[in-house]
């Protein structure tokens, strides 16, 4: 299991407050941050990697959000917007290698996040 301080340590435990906050009154069941192009272990020297969207996708006891996150991702633990938003018995998700393909867009967890995505990959096929 990856620890929280390898999945952003402060960053990340500021990010579940956040996530949970926002989606009040849903409760958060998982999630996991990605974008939107895969990336990989070679982000984690890419200058420009901060600059890049990212993305929560959460899975609550009712619902699938895609929420987009304020830029700088890599200083900040904010909610923009929510880019999308289904009924868990309604999404169209599966797991495709190392990706989560959700109502035709596709999210590559970013690094040390693979296993949280392959969770919401599980519960949303069990739905």
């Amino acid at each position: 299991m990856t620890s929280e301080w390898l999945k952003g340590g402060l960053r990340y435990a500021k990010l579940k407050e956040a996530v949970r906050e926002h989606l009040t009154p849903e409760t958060v069941e998982t999630f996991f941050v990605g974008r939107r192009k895969r990336e990989g272990f070679g982000g984690l020297f890419n200058p420009f990697s901060p600059l890049r969207r990212e993305y929560v996708i959460a899975v609550t006891d009712e619902k699938v959000f895609v929420l987009k996150l304020k830029l700088p991702g890599v200083f900040r633990a904010a909610v923009a917007s929510v880019s999308h938003e289904t009924l868990r018995r309604d999404a169209k998700a599966a797991w495709q290698k190392d990706r989560l393909v959700l109502d035709g867009g596709e999210y590559w967890p970013i690094a040390f996040h693979d296993e949280d995505a392959e969770e919401v990959a599980s519960l949303l096929r069990s739905t």
